[in-house]
């Protein structure tokens, strides 16, 4: 399964050190942030107060090309990371890194500013479970990283960008058990909410790419391959970001039960059934050819009639039941600027393989911006003025390996060694996983 890791939030404890004078523990890692965000009272004589009601660390910014960056903090104990690294100093993420491609990135990120890397712990058993861990098998946890919020992704093919719109359209007439559905523009449809359990949202690539260009001109995307293939080829994207309650209770919170076979079984169990309703031995649809007891409801449902008034509570649920597998949902009402007729066309939508090409063009274009970047940083000191420095706009110099040890199946290209940040290109991170 062509499925991989668009957004990662993780974060670990680690020990303080005693201070044997103080006998109090101390931070033993480097503070990361971009400084406090806090409140300062003001009071009654018109003075503000000089400690403040509450204080937060601000995340700091590692920015890329492409208008890319990721935020990480350390406050001395725990170092937190939140962004799509994989996406880091590339064009497009059209595909992305694998779970265990991802770790290591985040990784080599955290050891640019001398902070630990994250890791599994120890697997313990849990003294005192609570009722909600019992009834939910949580016996155990580990004392390593933990994982708060995961998207995970994948590619389907249409076949044209008139299936796209058509795929789109009807996922929006679908509706998902507890969650709530919403449209945003004509290309875009969501289950769920931010901040919940989970929120799947299902796209048109190439539409996505126009309205997020990521500092490149609307002409470059046109032109660029990737946007030209998406289009051809009627590629939809359908994302689940599965929240912290989702990933605990399918045993998917600490970083050392986390595989990429356990996140393709949960992404499996929420994602296809939804694209999967519609019965694969029908090509066309036609209102004769439904079950005779649910033929009249399809056909009221699909006049605009409120087909919920013309039957009991049961009735209507053993009927939308058995029209979801045909691909109509009376549980929800039609759209209201959209013309629906009695023959439905069945578009056959299956998992995108990465092209041969991607990954090659990938790092071109990734390459490209950095000599593009170290151009304007020689003219800018020819001109008198200072370079940018790093973090100003663009990432500083991270740790760049030929090869991952750890894991064979994703390879980094080699990047130039930064010598002289005034004239010198910054080193990528890109990463070329083989399984695409």
């Amino acid at each position: 399964m062509s499925l991989f890791v668009d957004w990662i939030t993780i974060s670990q404890r680690h020990p303080g050190r005693l201070n044997p004078e103080t006998g109090e523990v101390e931070p033993a890692l480097p503070l990361v942030d971009d400084g406090i965000v806090g409140k300062f009272g003001r009071g009654d004589d018109g003075e503000y107060s000089e400690m403040p009601d509450w204080a937060s660390q601000s995340a700091k910014s590692v920015k890329g090309s492409f208008s890319t960056l990721i935020r990480i903090k350390c406050d001395g104990f725990r170092v937190t990371l939140s962004g799509n690294v994989g996406r880091l100093d590339r064009p497009d993420n059209l595909f992305n890194l694998s779970f265990d491609a991802t770790i290591q990135r985040c990784n080599q990120i955290l050891a640019r500013f001398g902070l630990p890397p994250f890791t599994a712990g120890e697997r313990l058993v849990n003294p005192n479970p609570s009722a909600y861990d019992v009834k939910h098998g949580l016996f155990e946890y580990w004392t390593g990283a933990t994982v708060s919020m995961l998207h995970m992704t994948q590619n389907f093919l249409t076949g044209s960008e008139a299936n796209a719109q058509t795929t789109i359209d009807w996922l929006a007439t679908q509706s998902l058990s507890r969650v709530k559905r919403g449209r945003a523009g004509e290309t875009t449809v969501n289950f769920g909410d931010n901040g919940g359990r989970k929120k799947l949202v299902a796209y048109i690539k190439w539409a996505e790419m126009l309205a997020h260009p990521h500092g490149r001109k609307r002409e470059e995307i046109e032109q660029d391959p990737v946007y030209q293939y998406c289009r051809q080829e009627g590629v939809v994207r359908l994302e689940l970001k599965a929240g912290r309650l989702l990933l605990r209770d399918n045993h998917l919170r600490f970083l050392g039960d986390i595989t990429m076979e356990k996140l393709t079984e949960l992404y499996e169990a929420e994602v296809i059934p939804l694209v999967g309703r519609v019965k694969t031995d029908v090509t066309r649809l036609e209102l004769e050819h439904l079950p005779a007891s649910v033929r009249v409801t399809a056909a009221a449902y699909l006049r605009g009639e409120n087909v919920r008034a013309l039957m009991s509570r049961r009735t209507f649920y053993r009927h939308a039941s058995q029209l979801r597998e045909y691909g109509l949902d009376i549980a929800e009402p039609l759209p209201t600027l959209t013309k629906f007729a009695s023959v439905i066309n069945v578009i056959q939508i299956k998992p995108l393989q990465c092209p041969e090409w991607y990954w090659d063009h990938q790092r071109r274009m990734t390459m490209s911006a950095i000599q593009g970047d170290a151009v304007e940083s020689v003219q800018l000191v020819a001109n008198g003025a200072p370079a940018p420095a790093a973090g100003a706009g663009c990432a500083a110099p991270l740790p760049v390996a030929g090869r991952l040890q750890e894991n064979p199946s994703c390879q980094f290209a080699p990047s130039p060694i930064r010598t002289d940040q005034s004239s010198s290109p910054r080193p990528s991170l890109m990463a070329v996983p083989d399984m695409y």
